[in-house]
């Protein structure tokens, strides 16, 4: 009985062994996956919203743009202006709504707030000499918050969602540049609704992205309906009404932990805009879905593995101890007749000799297999090290590079720029950064779909390599915005005519599947000299502002952001 409870004790030893290696094995692994892919994923994650929340915050920016513009317009036309005839203002009106067909209501209103034209004759006669269009609109072009139809309801269709509007609205002069009355355009809230589902991709939508945009005083104007015209106060929107830009993880007040992205649009400087703040979240189980499924999956693995060990070490010990068994066991059949007086039984197959030599080879065999269950176990050990390094140096290439273009992303860009900074202080340089904005992009995207879309993205994203150096860096920030990283410079003057280079070969027609169309870029230049501080968020500031400028003075051109 002792000789086989000897037997079970080594069993268990060796088993345990397989058992407590596997087990570091997989808590290594599981270790690793936890630090870079779980890690990994969720800044992916947070890096995505944050580009959502651009894309929106720019669509809302170019719209509000666009009103002011088409507002800007119209009351500079004669037909308008002077208003003596209603139904030649009307048709001119009108126009421009079955154009823009996001203008559910454009009307022109007198000295005493009565309006005289209007498109679909809609209020004409009524007076609105008490609404903030009107009040507004007569100190200059301005933008009205978002609001409900108060006029208007009961006149226009019916729909699901109801009526909400935001208003531009601008002086109308006569010939004498006395005032002589108000335009006002009406612009539907539905396309920020279109927009919004436009942006959420059905994959995003399946897993729980939802695009808020919130009024200054924390009113939620698109979102989810639980939250819809309610009051928000949240870590990230506090952060974007400062005018910042990020994502973070956050609970919402219904108890849910979410990764949110948040930018604000409009600017304090230009009184046509709207300081909305631009918020999309997904609830953390969600985003982080695939890294959990991952861990899943390993540990689902790992227990299969673990359990085949198990077996194979229990038939290896029984196959090691069986020898031994027998050997011990001859040796007591000698011993008990030896002790009873009786003829020792002779030793099946073996002799003096052939006890050693069993023993020798059983041992032998023994070290053999251990060596080689270590080799097993060791090779297993590197290949699986090997595919982690492996999937880690894939996702981080991933992370840093923009899936249309194959550019640089944002965050490859800001891990860039402060190495740039710190060789122009090194060798004494400048280096400039190069703010672009294609021009145009959005009506190729509409005339032509959004592949083209992307096609022409691809092909602007590789003009502008082949205009840069091969030591430049060319990166793609999101949507249609790019930025040229310049080192080496001579002065300013190398960093815009390198930018002017730029542009004439952005001018050129671009040749997609489907037709060759012609875009051009606003380009903001800011340098940074040797002995400039090296702040990075001012530095890409100056360059998006002075993009910015180019914007408002007609686009398709380069401006040089004023020295710090």
């Amino acid at each position: 009985m002792s000789l086989f409870s000897a037997k079970l004790r080594l069993s268990s030893l060796m088993t345990l062994a397989v058992c407590a290696t596997v087990a570091l094995t997989v808590a290594l692994q599981l270790a690793l996956v936890n630090h870079f892919a779980v890690r990994q994923s969720r800044e992916e994650a947070q890096l995505r919203l944050q580009q959502l929340s651009w894309q929106m915050r720019d669509s809302l920016n170019r719209v509000i743009e666009q009103a002011a513009g088409d507002a800007r317009l119209l009351t500079e036309l004669p037909a308008v202006r002077s208003a003596r005839d209603p139904d030649s203002a009307r048709k001119v009106l009108e126009s421009l709504q079955r154009t823009f067909p996001d203008y559910a209501w454009i009307g022109i209103a007198d000295m005493d707030g009565v309006v005289s034209a209007s498109t679909g004759r809609m209020l004409e006669g009524a007076n609105v000499g008490k609404r903030p269009w009107f009040t507004t609109g007569m100190r200059g072009v301005r933008a009205s918050d978002y609001h409900p139809a108060v006029l208007l309801e009961k006149i226009l269709p019916r729909k699901p969602d109801p009526w909400r509007f935001v208003d531009v609205s601008g002086p109308l002069l006569d010939e004498q540049g006395r005032p002589a009355g108000v335009l006002g355009l009406h612009l539907s809230w539905e396309w920020a609704r279109n927009h919004a589902r436009r942006l959420l991709t059905p994959a995003l939508r399946e897993y729980g992205a939802e695009i808020l945009v919130v009024r200054d005083d924390g009113t939620v104007m698109l979102g989810p309906d639980g939250l819809l015209e309610k009051k928000i106060d949240t870590a990230s929107l506090r952060l974007a009404q400062k005018g910042m830009t990020g994502s973070m993880r956050e609970v919402w007040p219904d108890g849910r932990a979410y990764l949110t992205g948040y930018s604000q649009t409009g600017d304090m400087l230009d009184s046509t805009s709207l300081r909305w703040s631009v918020l999309v979240r997904q609830t953390e189980d969600r985003a982080m879905e695939g890294a959990v499924d991952l861990q899943r999956r390993m540990l689902a693995w790992s227990a299969l593995l673990t359990l085949f060990l198990i077996g194979a070490a229990a038939l290896l010990a029984r196959r090691l101890t069986r020898p031994m068994a027998a050997l011990r066991r001859a040796i007591e059949q000698i011993t008990a007749a030896t002790d009873a007086g009786r003829a020792p039984p002779p030793i099946p197959h073996v002799d003096g000799f052939l006890e050693a030599e069993m023993l020798s080879n059983t041992l032998r065999d023994l070290v053999r297999s251990e060596t080689a269950h270590r080799k097993a176990l060791l090779a297993m050990n590197e290949s699986l090290e090997a595919a982690v390094a492996e999937r880690t140096a894939e996702l981080q290439d991933l992370l840093l590079r923009d899936a249309l273009t194959g550019l640089p992303n944002r965050r490859a860009l800001l891990e860039t720029l402060p190495e740039a900074m710190g060789r122009a202080r090194r060798v004494g340089r400048p280096c400039a950064l190069l703010f672009l904005d294609m021009d145009g992009f959005k009506a190729v995207n509409d005339n032509h779909g959004h592949e083209e879309g992307d096609e022409l993205l691809r092909q602007f994203g590789a003009r502008l390599l082949q205009g840069v150096r091969k030591t430049d860096m060319v990166a793609r920030l999101a949507g249609d915005e790019f930025v040229v990283v310049l080192e080496m410079l001579a002065d300013a003057v190398h960093a815009e005519d390198t930018a002017r280079k730029l542009l004439a070969l952005l001018k050129e027609p671009f040749v997609l599947r489907s037709a060759t169309v012609s875009v051009g870029a606003s380009i903001g230049v800011a340098l940074h000299r040797p002995n400039d501080e090296p702040d990075l968020d001012a530095w890409l500031a100056r360059a998006d502002h002075a993009m910015y400028a180019v914007k408002r003075t007609g686009k398709n051109g380069v401006a040089l952001a004023a020295a710090v």
